[in-house]
Parts: structure tokens; C-alpha cells; sequence
């Protein structure tokens, strides 16, 4: 059967590829957060290393965006300036919007961000998304053997307090047990809020105990990301093998320092 050429465009917020079939068309980036920490009318400089890794010259180009995350978690952006949180006119980067990349070259970009001396200072966490977009389509074949085209974007984003002090907490909103109508036992929903005045980068921890016959087991731990003023959900599976019986169910979230947790339990059955 005659292979037919694709053009796929693969958007990426991380500094590694998320397919091997990628490889010979991308671009590597470090780090994929910056996170400055300056007061109004200061000037601050920080370097983006973006490496060639193929055998061909890589075009890029340079762009700003706004960003967030939905309930979910997922990031959304936005064009620049669109946010009442954004940090894109305060951005340049150096050398400019566009650049190339010799075979195997690495290259170092200076972050420029200045802070205006009369920048919003009600506003406690600003933000904005450098993306690193590849405009000369590289060759790869997806894993039927299909040869496609594809270019890469990858995004770095930056994270801007006036505060050098991390003012963290969050606010447990409810836990419930979400049933599923088919075969599966469902799922636990947990609804957090960011009441503080940071990012947070935690984590939660859940397990389950069967409160008839003591038994034990931890469900998978999960990365919760938040911006101030953010609503999560974050949804853990049951296992599907669950047995019938009640059970309560414990999520130990980690929102910052070791001594930063909050608990919430939730009785349910099944």
C-alpha cells in the first residue's frame, strides 16, 4: 500500500518530546518554567537553552502568549495582553522573533523581563508563555510506518511576584464519590481553590480503606497546578477491580512545604 504524507502539527508545553517517532524533527528546550520575583520598575535577565538535536537546520520562531489553566488543569492561551494576569509586554527575548539552528547547534536566548514602575500590584502572580515554534516541517514516520510531516512548539512558561515571601494555601471545596453506569466503579472528584497569593505546584496522595475488612490500597498520586484564585477538579479512578462494600476514602494534598497539607476524608460505598 502507497504511504501518504501528512502534516502534523505536534503543540508541546514540555522541554521533551512525548513520541519517538518525533525525533528526528524537534527541538529540546531548558528550562520550561522561569519564575521571577522582582518589584515594580526592576529589570531582571534569564537564559532559555533551546539545542538542535537532528541532522538538518532548524528555523524558529519566537512568540508571547497569555495563559491559564481551565478547571481541569489543562493550559489555555491566549493572545498577548488579553488577561488581566499577563506578563507578555514585559517579555523580550533576545535575539529576536526568529533564528536558526545549525545541525546539532545549541543556543543560549536571554529572557529580558522588565517590570513597569506602575505594573498592577493587586494582582498577585502575573504569567505569560514564550512558545519556540519550528517553521521548517521536519521528516518522521508515526508508527504504522505512514511518513508524515511534522513541526514542533514548544513553550516555556513564565511565572512574575512582586513578593519574594510565598504566601500559600488552598481551600478543600468538597469531595465526592462520582458512581459510573457502566462496568467501571467510577471515580472520586475532589474540588480544590487557590486562596492564596503563589503558584502552587502540589501533589495529592489518595488512599482507600474498606472500613468491613481493613483492607488497604493507594490509588496513583497526582500533580495539582494552580494559579491564584484558580477552582480545580482533580479526579481519581477507582480501581476496577474494587469489591463491592464501604469504604472511606482519604486525599492528603501537598500544596508546598512538607508541613503545608491539608486532609479530607469521604465515606462511600459500593
Amino acid at each position: 500500500m502507497k504511504n501518504h504524507k501528512l502534516l502534523l502539527i505536534a503543540s508541546l508545553l514540555f522541554t521533551t518530546l512525548c513520541s519517538k517517532g518525533f525525533a528526528q524533527a524537534g527541538m529540546t528546550v531548558s528550562p520550561g518554567k522561569m519564575y521571577f520575583k522582582q518589584g515594580a520598575g526592576s529589570s531582571a535577565t534569564q537564559r532559555i537553552v533551546v539545542s538542535n538535536p537532528n541532522d538538518k537546520e532548524l528555523e524558529i520562531g519566537v512568540s508571547i502568549s497569555d495563559w491559564n489553566y481551565d478547571s481541569l488543569g489543562n493550559n489555555l492561551t491566549y493572545d498577548a495582553g488579553t488577561l488581566n494576569t499577563s506578563c507578555a509586554d514585559w517579555v523580550q527575548v533576545m535575539p529576536g522573533s526568529y533564528f536558526t539552528l545549525q545541525p546539532r547547534e545549541k543556543r543560549e536566548l536571554n529572557v529580558v523581563f522588565n517590570v513597569p514602575a506602575n505594573a498592577d500590584q493587586s494582582v498577585p502572580v502575573h504569567n505569560a508563555m514564550i512558545f519556540l515554534t519550528q517553521l521548517n516541517p521536519g521528516d518522521a514516520k508515526a508508527g504504522d510506518g505512514t511518513a508524515i510531516k511534522v513541526t514542533v512548539r514548544m513553550g516555556v512558561k513564565l511565572y512574575h511576584s512582586f513578593s519574594q515571601t510565598e504566601e500559600r494555601d488552598i481551600e478543600v471545596l468538597n469531595l465526592k464519590d462520582v458512581a459510573d453506569t457502566g462496568q467501571n466503579p467510577g471515580f472520586l472528584e475532589l474540588t480544590l481553590k487557590n486562596t492564596g497569593k503563589a503558584w502552587l505546584e502540589g501533589k495529592i496522595k489518595w488512599e482507600l480503606l474498606n472500613t468491613q475488612t481493613g483492607e488497604k490500597r493507594k490509588l496513583e498520586d497526582q500533580d495539582v497546578f494552580s494559579l491564584p484564585g484558580d477552582l480545580r477538579i482533580v479526579r481519581a479512578a477507582l480501581p476496577a477491580d474494587l469489591k463491592k462494600g464501604k469504604y472511606t476514602a482519604t486525599a492528603v494534598i501537598n500544596y508546598g512545604n512538607k508541613d503545608e497539607l491539608k486532609v479530607v476524608e469521604l465515606e462511600f460505598a459500593r
